[in-house]
């Protein structure tokens, strides 16, 4: 495997700069994690600290981080770490053979999605400059593509004058003989398009290629640099951007050139694990490095099958990526090892350069255990929204020159967005990846995201720049800032164990509440969700564009989150058809709504509209006043007919926001207890709310944006309360707890835990009728 050098000297007139992760970065009681810093300074101080409210702006709540003193702080030397992305996949040890004595034959399909990229980009490599042995075919930064050929002297060029089209297939055969070298490249029709002309390439060499090499045999990558750049780096680079089918690679040799084959690759096979087959016999298998994209279409999909689960042909290539990253594989500085005892929650590794320039936050969770939990008595699970947080890490939806780059309702410009010192730190280091709203250099869509490096938006005081207040896991501190404060004895779990333990994570509680922003359940956390409801527990889901896309993740890579999207939902790009079914797990992407698994069911409310404007406060609606809420509202002045009036991004109703539906599957026993109103042309009616014609789509212009507060009761004896709004925890925050917002939230969960699951039920009893004859 190759291996990754990540410290380096920081560039030249590089700002004061601190940062890193955790890892694992969701952790258990008596677990070690290993703290993994870039530090630009020449030393800094660390200690770790319970996170009980992070966010710190005018009118939020205090700040307060607990220090956990079980776990030593200390100093230690500061140095630069850089991550290394761009993925291929390497197959070590490479070919072998009497070169000398034969010649090679290399045949593959390869599509360039980025053929002019200012670089190089390898297709196939064996290429060591340092022995002047292997060969590489590649593109150069004007989108020719060459043959570079060891002899043992030097590298050799050759130059097809091929220049091969964005996305469009070709046939490639490279033949090595003794002094000769061919290389063909011929064009793959589109459909009815008109293939280009047939490129051939012969050459003589100045002596006869040397095709064993003591480098690894890599698809998509080389490496090095060039062809003149010498040295002996192990270090991949030459980075493809594009999709690779079916290589082939046979010796050949004697006077009849019969031919023995090396290496027969179908990337069909095991598409869901970062291994590539050998299927020739010889085992030459190989790895993928940095998550590439799988399950995707390849030269010979004609569309007749769209799932790659049930597909006989269609689906044999790769989509390599330059900006790939699954893991930054930083050193590790220090470890420190989680408290038997300690509580669940979210926690960082606070570090500082000792000359204070710089500081950050290394943030991770710890999940409760039955000790912990017991301790605690907690009845209330709170449930961070780590699969959205994975699915925003490091997003850059303000960088104009991507085309995913954020359009919202009008009056939102992107260039007076607000900027900070987090903002600075995330659009200068573009080697941390990206996230799965963005696209790749090449414009094809990010379908994963990954933990395992530097996530600068996953911090406890983080303002989101296009809504300018706390959001994801910065807004949910606030709630667990609630808890504490008011004595309510609850337990964090996550996302990831819903989907690794299902149900089995809520056994302990009988009240659940969501994040502000849980858009991205598996099909195994949703389900959790649900089955916890069955058996009478209750929830309050306390955010807004909840359940929306599907994800998917798998237990052997519980880092990386896959999302494909496609051609319905509020998005950033549409994957091609033929690839919105998962890698991972073979299930459909996309919307759970397309898939019949609206959140309008489970909790009554679904996504309808977005805006970056303030948000607006929720009018009670007549029946709020019904007898039956008065423990809703208690405390709450009966003249206070708004609700979250006020808040860190204006009223309780904003961002992303969800309402109530019965002909999406609203339950049609709940109760619509407050309405927001008063949306401006800043927030935009989600596109699966309409059909032809697409008009009246503004806030001033339809009723459809808007916020529901619903209420309802379930069958098994525990009831539902939904906000409909990511904005609901900005607006319980506000002026420390002192709002009718957290009073009310507080109240629900109180009753909630007083009833205890299944509570609704316990007092039915058998009702007498009257028995009459016909």
């Amino acid at each position: 495997m190759t291996t990754i050098d990540t410290i380096e000297p920081p560039p030249q007139d590089y700002p004061p700069e601190i940062t890193g992760y955790a890892d694992p970065w969701i952790a258990t009681p008596g677990e070690e994690v290993a703290i993994k810093i870039s530090c630009t300074e020449p030393e800094y101080s660390h200690r770790t600290v319970r996170v009980i409210q992070g966010v710190e702006t005018e009118h939020s709540p205090l700040k307060k981080l607990e220090p956990i003193t079980q776990i030593p702080t200390g100093t230690a030397k500061g140095r630069f770490q850089r991550a290394r992305p761009g993925s291929y996949a390497v197959v070590d040890p490479g070919l072998s053979g009497p070169a000398s004595e034969s010649g090679l034959h290399v045949s593959l399909f390869f599509q360039p999605h980025l053929p002019a990229a200012a670089h190089h980009q390898a297709i196939v490599s064996t290429l060591n400059r340092g022995a002047n042995r292997g060969f590489a075919v590649v593109i150069n930064e004007g989108g020719v593509v060459e043959a570079w050929i060891g002899t043992g002297d030097a590298v050799e060029v050759v130059d097809t004058g091929f220049r091969p089209a964005r996305q469009r297939w070709v046939e490639m055969t490279l033949t090595l003989d003794g002094m000769d070298c061919s290389l063909v490249l011929r064009p793959v029709a589109y459909i009815l398009e008109k293939a280009g002309p047939v490129s051939i390439s012969r050459a003589r060499l100045a002596g006869p290629a040397v095709w064993v090499s003591p480098d690894p045999l890599l698809f998509a990558a080389t490496y090095d640099g060039g062809p003149s750049s010498g040295g002996r780096s192990r270090r991949a680079a030459c980075f493809f951007n594009g999709r690779i089918d079916s290589p082939t690679i046979s010796q050949v040799a004697g006077p009849a050139k019969t031919g023995r084959l090396l290496a027969k690759y179908d990337f069909s096979c095991n598409i869901a694990e970062d291994t590539i087959l050998d299927v020739s016999g010889n085992n030459l298998h190989g790895v993928l490095v940095n998550a590439p994209t799988r399950a995707v279409t390849g030269h010979d999909w004609d569309g007749s099958e769209v799932d790659w689960t049930k597909a006989k042909y269609g689906y044999g290539a790769i989509h390599f990526h330059e900006d790939d990253l699954d893991d930054a594989r930083w050193d590790t500085d220090f470890t420190i090892k989680i408290p038997e005892t300690a509580r669940s929650g979210i926690y960082a590794v606070e570090v500082t350069s000792t000359n204070g320039e710089t500081s950050d936050m290394i943030t991770f969770i710890v999940r409760p255990t039955p000790t912990t939990t017991a301790a605690v008595g907690a009845k209330v699970a709170f449930v961070l929204s780590t699969f959205t947080y994975l699915a925003y890490a490091n997003e850059k939806l303000s960088d104009t020159n991507r085309s995913s780059a954020i359009e919202v309702a009008p009056g939102f410009d992107v260039s007076s967005i607000r900027r900070d010192e987090d903002y600075d730190r995330l659009m200068r280091r573009t080697d941390l990846g990206l996230s799965n709203y963005d696209v790749h250099n090449d414009n094809s869509g990010v379908v994963f995201s990954s933990a395992k490096r530097p996530i600068l938006n996953f911090r406890p005081g983080y303002v989101m720049w296009a809504f300018e207040r706390p959001r994801e896991l910065s807004a949910d501190s606030m709630m667990i800032g609630l808890l504490e404060r008011q004595g309510i004895p609850y337990d964090v779990v996550t996302d990831h164990d819903l989907h690794f333990h299902g149900a089995a994570a809520l056994a302990p509680y009988n009240t659940v509440l969501t994040g502000c922003h849980p858009e991205y359940p598996t099909l195994q956390s949703y389900n959790a969700y649900e089955t916890f409801a069955r058996q009478g527990g209750s929830i309050l889901y306390l955010g807004g564009n909840g359940f929306y896309w599907v994800s998917s993740v798998d237990p052997a890579r519980p880092w990386r989150l896959e999302v494909r999207r496609g051609d319905q939902g509020v998005r950033s790009y549409a994957l091609p058809g033929g690839e919105r079914v998962m890698s991972l797990t073979g299930q459909q992407g996309g919307l759970w709504r397309s898939r019949g698994r609206s959140s309008h069911g489970l909790f009554g409310v679904a996504f309808c509209g977005e805006g970056t404007g303030p948000g607006v406060p929720f009018k009670r609606n007549e029946e709020s006043y019904d007898s039956t809420f008065e423990w809703m509202f208690k405390d709450i002045p009966p003249n206070q007919q708004l609700i979250g009036e006020y808040g860190l991004g204006g009223g309780a109703s904003g961002d992303e926001i969800d309402s109530f539906d019965l002909l999406c599957g609203s339950p049609a026993t709940a109760t619509v207890i407050a309405t927001s109103t008063g949306h401006s042309d800043q927030f935009g009616i989600a596109p699966e709310c309409t059909v032809f014609p697409i008009t009246g789509t503004l806030g001033t212009q339809t009723k459809e944006i808007r916020s529901d507060l619903v209420y309802y009761e379930t069958d098994a004896g525990g009831a539902v309360l939904s906000v409909g709004s990511i904005n609901w925890y900005c607006s319980l925050g506000w002026d420390d707890y002192a709002n009718n917002v957290a009073k009310l939230t507080e109240n629900v969960i109180r009753e909630f835990m007083r009833r205890g699951r299944g509570g609704l039920n316990r007092d039915n009893s058998p009702t007498n009728v009257a028995v009459s004859k016909l």
